[in-house]
């Protein structure tokens, strides 16, 4: 696992879902780098100690001494980890500002960054100078990064808690995988304003706002020919079944990154069916999967199966941590 993450100097940790095993693949890769000075931030809160859903216990972020940790100030507050206060930024949240630190005892944290794509590039720039290596932990219950051009590559955890059928688990996470490896467009050089751009054979339909009423003002009853549309932001699986039920084809749908598509594997089919080709604005190596047989919630998958079985659908790495010495 190191050898494929050594060269990356700001790496982005995500879950397929919630209680995949994002903070446990978190906490393993902080300690393969004890050697190292690693920066640490999150896209909103993580790190609490119960769920915020069901209430059930979790992972908490793991400290160690060296690390600089951007979190908010009420996270800090809370925590029994000696630290000592290295910046104390602008950045805003619903626990107070933005506080660098570098920690001096070994614990757990509450870890609650930016939530805005300006807010992290900042936050990562201020964290560089301190650290060798930059994590940063995804977004509370989101597989979505508020920026993830911000990153260098991309870690994924996945696992039984996606779903008691472990073969749409699989076909779920072949999906997201393979979203990050789309074909990067050429048709713009940075991420556009417009939430909705459509390019026909006969003119350019320009939108700043993006909802269903917004697709159903489109005229196509021009007979216009669709080139391609650019959506800003996420695209779920509501405007998919526009697509299918105004039967909307042959055409390249572009996103900002693999991670605004919100939908789930039946749709990447959909998809194909249309003739839809999908590509992205900003390109992030995704290096490798981990994998949690287990789901809180009760129902559990054979652990060697499920290795076996996702790994002969994928074309990078798999690894169960919770297994790895």
């Amino acid at each position: 696992m190191r050898s494929i993450i050594d060269s990356v100097e700001t790496l982005g940790i995500i879950g397929l879902s919630k209680n995949t095993g994002k903070t446990t693949t978190l906490n393993k890769i902080i300690e393969i780098y004890q050697d190292l000075t690693l920066g640490l931030t999150s896209i909103g809160l993580d790190g609490e100690s119960l769920d915020q859903v069901n209430f059930l216990p979790k992972p908490r972020i793991v400290v160690k001494p060296r690390m600089v940790v951007a979190t908010a100030y009420e996270c800090l507050e809370s925590s029994l980890v000696e630290f000592e206060i290295l910046h104390a930024t602008n950045l805003q949240t619903a626990l107070g500002n933005v506080h660098i630190v570098r920690i001096r005892s070994e614990g757990t944290m509450i870890i609650a960054g930016p939530t805005t794509n300006h807010d992290l590039n900042e936050l990562i720039l201020l964290l560089k100078p301190y650290v060798d290596k930059i994590l940063v932990d995804g977004a509370f219950n989101r597989m979505t990064f508020a920026s993830i051009e911000s990153l260098d590559a991309i870690v994924l955890a996945t696992g039984a808690a996606y779903s008691i059928d472990m073969s749409k688990t699989i076909q779920q996470t072949k999906h997201i995988v393979e979203s990050f490896n789309l074909e990067q467009t050429k048709e713009f050089e940075s991420t556009p304003h417009e939430s909705l751009l459509i390019h026909t054979n006969r003119r350019d339909l320009v939108f700043h706002e993006k909802n269903i009423s917004v697709f159903h003002k489109i005229s196509f009853e021009l007979n216009e020919k669709i080139l391609y549309m650019y959506i800003k932001g996420a695209i779920t699986e509501k405007m998919i079944d526009y697509f299918i039920a105004q039967d909307l084809r042959g055409f390249t749908l572009i996103c900002d990154d693999p991670t605004k598509l919100l939908f789930k594997d039946q749709y990447f089919e959909y998809i194909k069916k249309l003739n839809i080709e999908l590509k992205v604005i900003h390109q992030t190596p995704l290096l490798f999967v981990t994998i949690n047989p287990w789901s809180p919630i009760g129902h559990h998958y054979d652990e060697k199966l499920f290795l076996e079985g996702i790994q002969k659908e994928l074309n990078v790495m798999v690894y169960n941590v919770k297994k790895m010495e």
